[in-house]
């Protein structure tokens, strides 16, 4: 999270009103249909066959479905169902919503589209179903949903096709998709790589049950171990970070596909689902803030949620790797750098011990063994014992090439991978391999984790690595401030001499900054401040000044100076003949330092967030910047700043001296606290350059835009 805090969450009424539906024992499906490949007969048959409770299915005009009696109506069922799914078309569905609230049904799945998704009048239609729902305290999913799955009871609520090739096993992952065509294939792929599942949910229009409902349930579901979501945008960013907050609280890893990084993406989510998608910088901010991890792909999606399935994660970020290839150990090496791994060396004592095995290996970290050991594969099995049994690194990866598929070299191997397995329980063991079916489910049954491709074992193991990470951060409180008078803001972003002011009420660092309407009062000022000074343009129109030519560095002399204000001023009435010139601003010329950008800003779906990363003029072409959610704990600023690309140059580089860490992380909590606490009146604040110092840092420059009045 953005403070760091993991405070216990406590399922809210919202929340535990998903039980209903999610854990349903009683199930009714309005629309049954007797053809079991269509929307309203695959539901029906599926339960059938493997729900645990009760299936009425609904048709008027047959008797019996798939072997179940069928009622006529939803009156006539009694009890109530816990679910009503309906299967209709959109022209009867407000009727059939009407007689499920009449008749006490507890929650309703909508498959039906055509509504939201299609137009407005669609749209209108959607949300009188919700309002209804929402009067009677019934919970609705969709509608446009392809349903959802309670593996582990049977609960098939879905007319998913994915289940004619492939059938989940019921396991620990829990997906949530707002597409069900994503959603599912999701499900495929984790399916055929071992993976089982507790729930999949998809939750198509999002009228009432959205994304972040089902994280928050999930979190609290003691059949789920790990949540994998599929979003293309969020109606209510408030509560995603409460679901996101509740995973983390849950010790559960949130893995998260969000598309929508280019302007072609954007597009096409608003296209798909009617929402605006915000900055997916800034989704992806807030997903680490809480601890969850974006996917760029479907594929690293699956593979992380295959290996937290295993329910270890690593303590350090050390690890070892064992490979008979040259070649794939620097592709391990340079894979496991990106992933923020570190290859401590091994104890000289195996070293020692494994060149009197293999006198040509190279005992380094990656251990190359060499192919002298395809003489006696026994020899790779000796190494295993000896890495394993003489180094404390939480993570072993051993890399196998053709092996897992030679039958022979699987049995010389196989009594040393057991042992090893049986002795480490706690250690992250990764094989990486060419497998059969048979081999990679033994050794998956063992504990181990079984890839083919090096790059992605070792982007997997990072990805537990940054959940372990998150998991041991201590409770930390965010730095949080009082309200300012909404005046106060206006002047300050309208004055610069009002800003510098803020500033300094903020706790913020500043240099003196003096205003002077004229030529002469500028000499006077400069004089008093003391030379070199620094002259910039005075003007409520102007927020970066440095395009219209209103900067002017290192001033020395009077002569210089009167030569820059007539400069300035023709300047900038040329490049900007729109814009009020009230004059200039002066400060004293601070030299060394590292310069740096502090801002906020109002996120159309997260509210205010925090920003931090190189300042001055590169700041838009270097794009170093990292987001938080605001407010933020110091420990969160210090990782911010972690973060940064660029962050070498804050240590001292090419002998400079070292910048104040602790000082630049409080002045970005700081920052931080005023935007969330005036987040209705705060439209943005960047505060370009903030320079970090030796001993401390200095705002040198503060733009504030406001938000609109509310009525």
């Amino acid at each position: 999270m953005g403070s760091g805090r993991k405070e216990m969450q406590v399922r809210d009424a919202r929340t535990a009103s998903l039980d209903i539906m999610f854990k349903a024992r009683s199930v009714a499906v309005i629309g049954a249909s007797s053809d079991a490949g269509k929307i309203g007969g695959i539901p029906v048959v599926l339960m059938k066959r493997h729900f645990q409770g009760t299936v009425i299915p609904i048709n008027p005009n047959r008797a019996t479905i798939a072997g179940l009696d069928c009622a006529p109506d939803i009156a006539s069922v009694s009890p109530p169902p816990d679910l009503a799914i309906i299967a209709l078309p959109v022209t009867a569905v407000e009727a059939a919503v009407g007689d499920c609230l009449a008749a006490g049904v507890k929650s309703i799945a909508l498959f039906t589209a055509g509504f939201g998704e299609i137009d407005a009048a669609g749209l209108a239609a959607q949300e009188r179903i919700a309002d209804r729902c929402r009067a009677a305290g019934v919970r609705l999913l969709g509608p446009n949903s392809l349903g959802f799955i309670g593996f582990h009871s049977g609960l098939y609520a879905t007319f998913s096709a994915a289940l004619d090739n492939v059938w989940p096993k019921p396991g620990n992952v829990g997906i949530a998709s707002q597409s069900g065509a994503v959603g599912t294939y999701i499900m495929a792929l984790a399916a055929e790589a071992g993976i089982g599942f507790s729930h999949f949910v998809a939750t198509g229009n999002e009228a009432d049950i959205d994304v972040a409902d089902c994280i928050a349930w999930m979190a609290a579901d003691p059949q789920t171990s790990v949540i994998v979501v599929y979003l293309e945008g969020s109606r209510d960013g408030a509560r995603l970070k409460r679901a996101l907050a509740a995973a983390a609280a849950a010790n559960k890893p949130v893995i998260a596909i969000k598309p929508g990084s280019t302007e072609a993406g954007l597009a096409a989510v608003k296209s798909h689902t009617g929402m605006l998608a915000g900055s997916k910088r800034v989704f992806d901010a807030v997903l680490n803030s809480y601890g969850a991890r974006p996917a760029e792909s479907i594929e690293e999606a699956v593979d992380l949620a295959y290996a937290c399935a295993q329910g270890k994660f690593p303590a350090s970020p050390d690890a070892a790797i064992i490979t008979p290839s040259g070649g794939v150990g620097i592709m391990l090496a340079d894979a496991a750098d990106r992933a923020g791994l570190v290859l401590p060396p091994f104890p000289a004592s195996a070293q020692a011990d494994i060149k009197k095995l293999v006198p040509l290996a190279s005992t380094g970290n990656p251990l190359d063994t060499t192919a002298q050991v395809a003489n006696d594969f026994r020899l790779f099995g000796s190494v295993i014992d000896i890495a394993a049994g003489q180094t404390t690194v939480p993570t072993l990866v051993i890399f196998m090439s053709h092996m897992g598929k030679t039958p022979g070299v699987v049995d010389l191997l196989r009594p040393t991978l057991i042992d090893v397995a049986t002795r480490y329980k706690d250690r992250l063991m990764t094989l990486v391999t060419r497998a059969t079916p048979e081999f990679r489910n033994e050794m998956s049954a063992l504990g181990y984790l079984v890839f083919e491709d090096p790059t992605r074992a070792i982007r997997a193991i990072g990805g537990l690595r940054h959940f372990a990470a998150h998991f041991a951060l201590a409770d930390e409180p965010a730095v949080t401030t009082t309200t300012v008078d909404r005046q106060l803001l206006e002047d300050a972003a309208s004055s610069a001499p009002a800003a510098a002011r803020l500033l300094k009420q903020w706790g913020l660092p500043d240099l003196p900054v003096r205003s002077a309407e004229t030529e002469d009062e500028a000499v006077r000022v400069a004089k008093e401040l003391g030379y070199p000074v620094v002259l910039k343009i005075d003007s409520p129109d102007i927020q970066h000044k440095t395009e219209v030519g209103g900067v002017d560095l290192d001033i020395a002399d009077e002569t210089r100076l009167r030569a820059a204000w007539k400069t300035m001023m023709a300047t900038v009435a040329e490049r900007a003949p729109r814009a009020r010139l009230i004059g200039v601003t002066l400060s004293p010329m601070l030299k060394g330092g590292v310069e740096t950008i502090i801002g906020t800003q109002n996120d159309v779906d997260f509210g205010p967030v925090v920003m931090f990363g190189l300042g001055g003029v590169l700041t838009e072409a270097l794009q170093d910047v990292v987001f938080a959610p605001a407010p933020v704990s110091l420990g969160a600023a210090r990782r911010m700043i972690d973060a940064l690309r660029a962050r070498p140059v804050l240590d001292g580089w090419r002998g400079a001296e070292p910048s104040d860490i602790d000082a630049l992380a409080s002045a970005i909590a700081s920052l931080a606290a005023v935007a969330a606490a005036n987040a209705d009146d705060i439209e943005s604040i960047e505060i370009n350059p903030f320079v970090a110092l030796p001993k401390s840092g200095v705002a040198l420059d503060a733009l504030v835009q406001m938000r609109a009045r509310k009525d």
